[in-house]
């Protein structure tokens, strides 16, 4: 029989060139996971399905995937052997069996990121690879009468990539939010909070980058109600990196 495996995974994207595997060899979290699961798996062929596709350098906590075997273990005995074989940055959080038709991508309702910003004169060391360090003044309340324009169903035709494949740029925002915390040991961290259906190529990104210059008063609010109306790339602002960039959550439909 059949079994459907379902694992929520994290890892520090820093030396990734991304989730998918890419042509050329390039090191990538897919990659890493298929070699252990070909060892483990007495080399079956496996394949992964996954929740969404990470670019280079950005993280995860809460990244899904679902793989198939007709080889049947106990769940903490392989839980333990793939976190064993698994390079530092990769670890198998939790492992559970799924429904046959559970697809960790196709079945996914939602996808959460969260992006954090120092916005201090000084990051902590410990951060450096997880944040990204802005030292001009921002304003909270207008970066956060900036989320609320995104509310809703829109064409994000200006605020994704222009390498991004998707016919479709229409994308539902579910939730955004902007946290103020002295979590870590760090003073004025801001966290971005971004639910949505699904995400475009660089579209948290996009979305982060011109809020802060809002915030900055570099740019307006009007921009993003512009960039919906004429879907011009020039109403976007700028891309932040990638290191600050999480998938933190997805969400599936509770029978």
């Amino acid at each position: 029989m059949e079994l459907n495996y379902k694992a929520v995974i994290e890892y520090d994207g820093t030396d990734f060139f991304g989730f998918q595997s890419q042509p050329g060899g390039l090191r990538t979290v897919h990659g890493e996971l298929l070699n252990v699961l070909c060892r483990v798996f007495s080399n079956e062929k496996i394949s992964i399905s996954y929740s969404g596709r990470t670019d280079a350098g950005v993280h995860a906590t809460g990244q899904v995937i679902n793989f198939k075997s007709n080889k049947s273990f106990e769940l903490s005995r392989l839980k333990w052997s793939l976190n064993s074989l698994l390079p530092d940055d990769i670890s198998v959080r939790s492992l559970d069996f799924a429904e046959q038709d559970f697809d960790a991508r196709r079945s996914a309702r939602w996808r959460e990121y969260n992006y954090y910003i120092i916005n201090d004169y000084y990051q902590s060391v410990f951060l450096k690879k997880y944040s990204i360090l802005l030292c001009r003044e921002l304003d909270i309340d207008v970066m956060q009468e900036a989320c609320r324009c995104f509310l809703g169903s829109h064409d994000f035709r200006a605020f994704c990539s222009l390498n991004d494949a998707n016919k479709s740029k229409i994308r539902e925002i579910l939730e955004i939010e902007i946290i103020k915390t002295d979590d870590f040991h760090q003073k004025n961290m801001i966290i971005f909070r971004i639910r949505a259906n699904a995400f475009l190529y660089n579209m948290a990104r996009i979305m982060v980058g011109i809020i802060t210059e809002i915030g900055s008063r570099s740019r307006k609010i009007s921009d993003i109600e512009l960039g919906f109306l004429d879907k011009d790339v020039n109403y976007s602002g700028s891309m932040v990196d990638a290191k600050g960039l999480f998938l933190s959550n997805v969400g599936y439909k509770v029978f």
